[in-house]
């Protein structure tokens, strides 16, 4: 009977195991996100939408959210900074405590609206697209994400919902809105530097991390016995931390001659470690500097090799004979040689390489989503 029991219970667990290693998940998953954009794409257009926008193409949609050097385009984007703006500030007091019910209250419903828009905004940009996936995985689309989940992970997790605040990411895009690459360039060149100096100043951490458990069980070893406070190295080490770190929260402090002189020590070494890794990072900065200089003078050198500037001399050259009276020659062939014509072939005259651009013409279908 036991056996019997035990051998059905292993072919249920076999059966089970089989069907979920044979399920199809990516065509549940394209169910789901089609019947949610279905959802979606009817609550957007059918009812949400003003009436004079709810014939908007696919090409008038893509313009508006990610042509930013629109009118309408930017008027979306600026709109939308202000919104985030609003949302994060509504979060901030959805937090405090004492407010009376109905504020948080009003609160929450605010916040929850927000979310909703968010969401279908976020609808938008990836049904406009003929590659939603690529903008999905980009780094803007990672941050819409991350910007909406936590919202929704609040229902199951209260605690979840201050990380709304994560929103505020979007607000990156405000470089490219008012066309501030400048900026954009100053931040790459300083996180380049930042990379260069990731691994020396990890080696630093390691070593103040080191110094940091043998000052506390030095401290330990010394005041366990007369200082409550220092009862285990653990709090030694903390101790420890907050000193060198020049912190001072001064919840604990030394009380025999001998703590209080190791603890002098600690604090003038902490001013030195303090300036270790900004030396490290100054010095990075300025090679990165150096090697952008160079990079950038390289590319002018060769780009001078390739397209050679002309010589003064054949300017002044050129000049001199373009001056001089044409010869009977030169005047009689002119008549019969046809004037040159600007070849349509040209490199300068050819079009960009077109990027995919929504059709004009298409209307709304919730499955093209993915």
């Amino acid at each position: 009977m036991i056996k019997r029991l035990l051998n059905l219970i292993s072919d249920t667990f076999k059966r089970f195991i089989d069907w979920i290693t044979h399920v199809d998940y990516r065509h549940i998953f394209l169910d789901i996100a089609n019947f949610i954009g279905d959802i979606m794409h009817r609550a957007l257009f059918d009812l949400l939408l003003p009436k004079k926008y709810r014939t908007l193409t696919k090409q008038e949609i893509f313009t508006i959210i990610f042509k930013s050097d629109t009118p309408r385009g930017k008027k979306f984007d600026i709109w939308l900074l202000i919104l985030i703006g609003l949302n994060v500030m509504v979060i901030m007091l959805e937090s405090v405590s004492d407010a009376p019910k109905w504020f948080t209250l009003s609160m929450n419903i605010i916040g929850w609206l927000f979310t909703l828009l968010f969401t279908f905004e976020f609808y938008l940009r990836i049904y406009c697209l003929e590659h939603p996936r690529k903008y999905i995985v980009s780094l803007f689309g990672i941050i819409d994400i991350i910007s909406i989940f936590p919202a929704y992970l609040s229902i199951f997790l209260p605690a979840a919902s201050t990380l709304s605040v994560l929103r505020l990411m979007r607000v990156l895009r405000i470089f490219r809105i008012f066309r501030m690459e400048r900026f954009i360039e100053e931040s790459r060149f300083l996180i380049n530097a930042l990379r260069r100096s990731a691994t020396k100043i990890l080696v630093f951490m390691l070593f103040v991390f080191i110094m940091a458990v043998i000052l506390g069980a030095t401290m330990y070893g010394i005041e366990g016995e007369k200082n409550p406070d220092i009862s285990s190295i653990p709090r030694g080490v903390y101790w420890a931390v907050v000193t060198i770190t020049t912190v001072g929260y001064g919840d604990i402090a030394p009380v025999t001659a001998t703590g209080q002189f190791i603890s002098m020590i600690v604090m003038l070494l902490g001013y030195s470690i303090i300036a270790v890794p900004t030396g490290i990072v100054a010095g990075d900065t300025i090679e990165e500097y150096r090697n952008q200089h160079e990079r950038k003078r390289q590319h002018r050198k060769r780009r001078n090799e390739l397209h050679p500037e002309p010589d003064e001399d054949k300017e002044e050259a050129d000049s001199h004979s373009s001056n001089q009276v044409p010869s009977e020659d030169s005047q009689s062939s002119s008549p019969d040689s046809p004037a040159e014509e600007e070849n349509d072939d040209s490199p300068m005259l050819k079009p960009r390489s077109k990027q995919w651009n929504p059709d004009p013409g298409a209307k709304a279908n919730p499955e093209d989503l993915l």
